[in-house]
């Protein structure tokens, strides 16, 4: 079988920090996932507008806030609405348009999350929003603009998706998260393990079988917006497991044609960094050695040869810790 699905390794997008980004220019990405603000005209920035010359994809989550302010401070839909950020919006729209190749765009990351559910403004004010930027960013030429709709995929969340769907026309890409967070200090209920296959299916099953009834085009391609899971609690077989049955699970789901790992820590139990442990990377190369997924082979030998160096780093400390004793 050919491959149809691209893993893509994703830079962390630490949000309202461009860390990522710059730490992505030595590293061969697939595709960069960066923040910016509504208030931002350099959208794509230099350094975003050459990984996508080099033939890596952009995707950026344009935040409803203002990030030329210092702390970023949230924005209201209603002023978006208005067109309080036509300029710096247009600005975009004109840069993206400039750049002539696919560039991704979401509007407020995760909308249904309970954090921002009806904060920055109501679900109603929150498709106005997004239908209000789209339609200028048509209107300045971004026809080469791939519209990503990002919500959790939470099963106590997808209530919240029909009020938060801004319309077919208006929509190209959907996608969701998939996590195992077991023993994270900041999901002090997740005593269970949920496999990436069983933390993707819940909003995968609600789009192509609620979906329609809501407006929903079931039809439209997926991507799984970020997924990771932290070093399972005394079972690292299973934390290797978990990356390494990702092909499997994939060629069940027809409509996913990509996935981005997210690569960061949260806290000290909340740690999705592959490369700082060993069974999250074995079973990341192993995965990305299977047919049905499409990962670089310099990330594989990235991978490789970051594991070399860790095992030389061991070797020269267990050295250290016997001379000293």
């Amino acid at each position: 079988m050919e491959p149809t699905c691209g893993v893509w390794w994703g830079a962390s997008p630490h949000r309202g920090n461009v860390e990522p980004l710059e730490a992505a220019a030595d590293r061969p990405l697939d595709i960069v996932y960066t923040w910016h603000g509504v208030d931002q005209h350099r959208v794509p920035t230099d350094r975003e507008r050459t990984l996508a010359e080099e033939g890596r994809f952009v995707h950026v989550n344009i935040e409803a806030k203002r990030f030329n302010v210092q702390g970023h401070p949230a924005q209201s839909y209603s002023d978006i609405i208005a067109g309080r950020f036509d300029d710096s919006l247009r600005g975009q729209a004109r840069r993206i348009a400039d750049l002539g190749l696919p560039f991704f765009v979401t509007f407020d990351h995760e909308a249904d999350a309970g954090k921002r559910y009806n904060t920055r403004g109501t679900p109603e004010e929150f498709v106005r929003a997004w239908r209000h930027i789209v339609d200028l960013y048509r209107d300045s030429g971004a026809d080469n603009a791939v519209f990503v709709w990002n919500v959790t995929g939470w099963p106590a969340n997808l209530d919240r998706l029909p009020g938060l769907w801004p319309g077919n026309d208006y929509v190209d890409w959907i996608s969701w998260e998939a996590y195992n967070m077991t023993g994270c200090e900041l999901q002090p209920r997740w005593d269970h393990v949920d496999t990436f296959e069983e933390a993707l299916r819940p909003a995968y099953e609600w789009i192509q079988n609620e979906g329609p009834e809501h407006g929903i085009d079931p039809d439209k391609p997926v991507m799984i917006g970020e997924m990771g899971t932290v070093p399972i609690p005394g079972a690292p077989e299973a934390t290797r497991e978990w990356y390494s049955d990702i092909p499997e699970a994939l060629q069940k789901y027809e409509r996913i044609r990509a996935v981005k790992l997210w690569d960061g820590i949260t806290a000290p139990t909340c740690d999705f960094r592959v490369l700082e442990n060993r069974h999250a990377t074995d079973g990341y190369l192993r995965a990305s050695g299977d047919r049905y997924v499409n990962v670089p082979h310099q990330v594989r030998d990235a991978v490789d040869e970051a594991m070399e160096l860790a095992d030389k780093a061991r070797k020269v400390n267990t050295r250290g810790v016997s001379r000293s004793r």
